[in-house]
C-alpha cells in the first residue's frame, strides 16, 4: 500500500512538472503577442491579405502571391482575422498556439522514443529555446513544420512499438498534412528513406524476426503510406498543373544557382556545411527577422548539453533507435538551409526542430544519471553529491535566463528588429486608423468611425508596404492626386521624396487647423540608414484657442508653446496664426535655455518647411514642430526663446507690446510640458 502511494505521488509530481513547463513555455510565447517583436513583416502581412480574400470566399489550395505559399497557416490566420479583425495579433496568435502544441508534441515524441524523464528535459529545453520562442511569436508558416514533425514521428514510433493500425494511419495523415505547412517538408522523404535504410542495414535480423511475429507491422506501414498519399493528392495535382507557382521559390534560392554560388559551387557547399554545423553552438542566423543576429541556437550552457547529447547519441547509434532517428532526421532536415543562400537560415532549417531539442535533453538526462551515480558511489560528502545532481538544472536555468534576456531585452529593443519587421509602416497604419477612429490604432481596435473624415494615401506607399492594405481597409481611403472634395477632417499621407504640395495644399478647405508631421522611419535590408517613409498633412476645423502668448510684426501670432519629452530628447510644439497675409517666407528659431544659457537650438520653416509663412491664410492655425534631440527638459530651470527671421536678409520680426511698440526680437516663455 505504501509503495502504491509513493508511485501515485511520483506520478503526480511528474505531471506537475510537465504542466509547469508547459505554462512556462506559454508564458514565454503568449504575452504581448502581436507587439513583441514590433512591426509586421510583409510576408506576415501578405498572410493577412490572403486571409481577407479567404473570408470573401476565395479558398485556393496553394496561394500564388509572394512567391507561392502553402495554405494551412493562412487558413488559421483567416479564422483569427474573422474573430480579431485586421490586427497584427490575428496573424501571430495562431503561431503562438501552434508553438505551445509543439511543446506538448515534443514531450510525447521523446517519451515514446526514450522515457518520461528525458521527455521532461526535452519539454524544458524547447520551452526556453530562443529559436522556437521567436517562431511562436511571429506569423511565419514555418512554425507548423516542427509540430507535424513531432506528431508524425511520435505516431510512427508508437506504430512500431504497439503495432496498432490507428497509429500508422495517424502518422500517414500527419505526415501528408506537413506538406501543407512549409516548403522544407519537401526534404522529409529523404529523411524517411535514410531512417528506413538505417533500420534495414543495422537491424536486419531484428526487423526480420519482428515482421515474422507481427505481420500487421507491414500492413501498418502500407496504411501509413496510403493515408499520406490520400492527403497529399490534392497538393500533388496542383503541383503538376502549376509547377511554376508551387516550385518557384526553390529555384530562386538554391545554392546550385550561379547567381548564388558565383561559379564556385563546391567551395560554397563547403562553407554552407560549416556554417550549418556551427549554427547550434557557434554562430546562428544573421537575419534579424529570424534571430538576434548571429546568436547560435543554444547559448554556452545548453550548447554543452547539446554536444554531450550528440556524443551519447552517436555512441549509441547502433543500439538506440531513438538516438538514430534523432540524429538522422536532424542531419537531413538541415539540408534546406545548407543547400540555399544565407546559410544558416533559421526558417529554411526549421525542419530540424524539434528533433534537435532532443539532443540537449538527452545530454541533460544522461548527465544527471551519471552525476547521481557518482554521488551515490564516490562522493564522501552528501552535500557535494546533492549539489552535483543539480548541474543539469543549473545548465538549463542558465539557458532560460540567457533566452529571456536576449529575446525580451536585447532583441526586442534593437532598432534593426523594428526595421526588419517593418515597424514603421505598421506604426503609420496605426496613425491612419487612429485618425479615422476605426480599425487597429496601434494598441486596440477603434469602432468610432467618423463620417466627416477623408484619408488620402500616396499610391507609392500603398504599393510599397503590405502592412498598409492589410491594416487599413482600401474602402476607407482615397488615392492621390485628389479626385474628390475632401471632408472637413482630412489626412494626406504622401511619399516625402517628391513634390507633393500641388497635390495636397490647394485642395484643403481654408481656414483650417493644419499640421505637418514626419511619418515613422524604416530601414530595408540593404539601406545604410533609416529614412522617413511618409509625410502626414492633417487638416481639421479650427478648434478653440487660448489667448496669444506673443504677437510679432507682419501680423504673426503665437498662440501656444509646449515641450514634449521623448525617449531621446524633446520636441517643441508651437501654434501659429496670422492676422494678415504675409509676403515673405520666414524661418522660426527656437532657443532652449537652462539658467539663462542656451543648451540647444533649432531653426526651420514651419511645418518642416512645407507650411511656410507665405502660404498662411488669415484664420489658419498652424502646428509647428521643432526637434531638440539632446534635451532632457527640466521645467523649473528651463526657458524657451522663440522668434522668426527672414533667411534672405537675416532681419527678424520684432515682438510687440500691447500698445504696439517694439519689445524684443523673440518671445521668452516658460517650459510647459505637453501631455502624452
Amino acid at each position: 500500500m505504501k509503495a502504491r502511494t509513493r508511485r501515485s505521488l511520483t506520478g503526480w509530481k511528474a505531471q506537475a512538472i510537465v504542466l509547469a513547463l508547459l505554462l512556462l513555455g506559454a508564458a514565454l510565447r503568449l504575452p504581448q503577442i502581436g507587439r513583441t517583436p514590433p512591426g509586421l513583416y510583409h510576408d506576415e502581412a501578405q498572410h493577412g491579405i490572403d486571409a481577407l480574400a479567404v473570408l470573401d470566399g476565395d479558398i485556393p489550395l496553394y496561394f500564388e502571391a509572394n512567391n507561392g505559399r502553402e495554405p494551412l497557416y493562412i487558413y488559421l490566420v483567416s479564422a483569427a482575422v474573422a474573430i480579431l479583425g485586421r490586427t497584427p495579433m490575428a496573424i501571430r496568435l495562431p503561431a503562438c498556439f501552434v508553438g505551445i502544441l509543439t511543446l506538448a508534441a515534443t514531450y510525447d515524441l521523446t517519451r515514446t522514443l526514450w522515457d518520461c524523464r528525458t521527455a521532461r528535459w526535452a519539454l524544458a529545453v524547447l520551452s526556453v529555446t530562443f529559436w522556437h520562442i521567436h517562431l511562436s511569436r511571429v506569423g511565419f508558416r514555418a512554425v507548423l513544420l516542427p509540430l507535424f514533425t513531432a506528431l508524425a514521428l511520435s505516431q510512427a514510433a508508437k506504430g512500431v512499438r504497439r503495432d496498432h493500425p490507428r497509429h500508422w494511419i495517424a502518422a500517414g495523415v500527419l505526415y501528408g498534412a506537413s506538406w501543407y505547412s512549409y516548403m522544407a517538408a519537401r526534404f522529409t522523404p529523404v529523411a524517411i528513406v535514410a531512417v528506413a535504410a538505417y533500420a534495414l542495414l543495422l537491424h536486419r535480423n531484428r526487423a526480420r524476426d519482428h515482421l515474422r511475429g507481427q505481420p500487421t507491422w507491414r500492413v501498418g506501414a502500407v496504411l501509413a503510406c496510403a493515408a499520406a498519399l490520400v492527403v497529399l493528392l490534392p497538393l500533388g495535382i496542383t503541383t503538376l498543373l502549376h509547377p511554376e507557382v508551387v516550385l518557384a521559390r526553390t529555384g530562386q534560392v538554391s545554392v546550385f544557382s550561379a547567381s548564388i554560388n558565383q561559379g564556385y559551387l563546391w567551395r560554397t557547399l563547403g562553407e554552407h556545411a560549416l556554417r550549418t554545423l556551427g549554427m547550434f553552438t557557434l554562430r546562428g542566423d544573421r537575419i534579424w527577422r529570424h534571430n538576434l543576429a548571429w546568436r547560435p541556437v543554444w547559448e554556452p550552457a545548453l550548447a554543452l548539453a547539446f554536444l554531450y547529447g550528440l556524443g551519447v547519441s552517436l555512441a549509441r547509434l547502433r543500439r538506440d533507435a531513438g538516438a538514430a532517428v534523432t540524429v538522422i532526421w536532424m542531419a537531413v532536415m538541415a539540408l534546406p538551409t545548407l543547400l540555399a543562400e544565407d546559410a544558416p537560415h533559421f526558417l529554411r532549417g526549421v525542419g530540424v526542430l524539434p528533433t534537435a531539442a532532443l539532443l540537449p535533453a538527452l545530454g541533460l538526462s544522461r548527465l544527471g544519471d551519471r552525476l547521481r551515480h557518482w554521488g551515490r558511489s564516490r562522493a564522501t560528502v552528501p552535500a557535494i553529491a546533492a549539489l552535483a545532481s543539480t548541474v543539469p538544472l543549473l545548465l538549463w536555468g542558465i539557458g532560460l535566463c540567457s533566452t529571456v534576456y536576449d529575446y525580451f531585452v536585447r532583441f526586442q529593443a534593437a532598432p534593426l528588429t523594428y526595421h526588419w519587421f517593418e515597424g514603421g509602416p505598421v506604426e503609420l497604419a496605426g496613425q491612419i486608423n487612429a485618425f479615422r477612429g476605426a480599425g487597429w490604432d496601434g494598441s486596440r481596435m477603434g469602432t468610432a468611425a467618423r463620417d466627416d473624415t477623408s484619408v488620402y494615401i500616396d499610391s507609392k506607399l500603398w504599393e510599397s508596404w503590405t502592412a498598409l492594405p492589410y491594416l487599413v481597409p482600401e474602402t476607407a481611403t482615397r488615392p492621390l492626386p485628389v479626385q474628390t472634395e475632401p471632408a472637413a477632417r482630412s489626412l494626406f499621407v504622401v511619399w516625402p521624396y517628391r513634390e507633393w504640395e500641388p497635390d495636397v495644399l490647394p485642395h484643403i478647405a481654408r481656414p483650417a487647423y493644419l499640421q505637418v508631421t514626419r511619418g515613422p522611419n524604416a530601414q530595408g535590408d540593404l539601406d545604410p540608414e533609416p529614412f522617413s517613409i511618409a509625410t502626414l498633412i492633417q487638416a481639421e476645423p479650427r478648434p478653440e484657442v487660448p489667448a496669444p502668448i506673443g504677437r510679432f510684426e507682419a501680423g504673426v501670432v503665437l498662440r501656444a508653446a509646449l515641450v514634449r519629452p521623448l525617449a531621446s530628447g524633446a520636441r517643441v510644439l508651437l501654434w501659429w496664426e496670422t492676422e494678415a497675409p504675409i509676403a515673405d517666407a520666414y524661418t522660426v528659431f527656437v532657443h532652449y535655455e537652462r539658467n539663462g544659457a542656451r543648451i540647444a537650438q533649432h531653426d526651420g520653416a514651419p511645418g518642416y518647411g512645407h507650411l511656410g509663412t507665405a502660404a498662411w491664410q488669415v484664420g489658419d492655425l498652424v502646428l509647428d514642430e521643432h526637434p531638440l534631440p539632446d534635451v532632457a527638459p527640466e521645467p523649473t530651470r528651463d526657458t524657451l526663446r522663440v522668434g522668426l527671421y527672414n533667411p534672405a536678409t537675416g532681419n527678424g520680426l520684432a515682438l510687440l507690446n500691447a500698445d504696439g511698440t517694439f519689445h524684443a526680437d523673440a518671445a521668452t516663455l516658460p517650459v510647459v510640458l505637453a501631455g502624452p
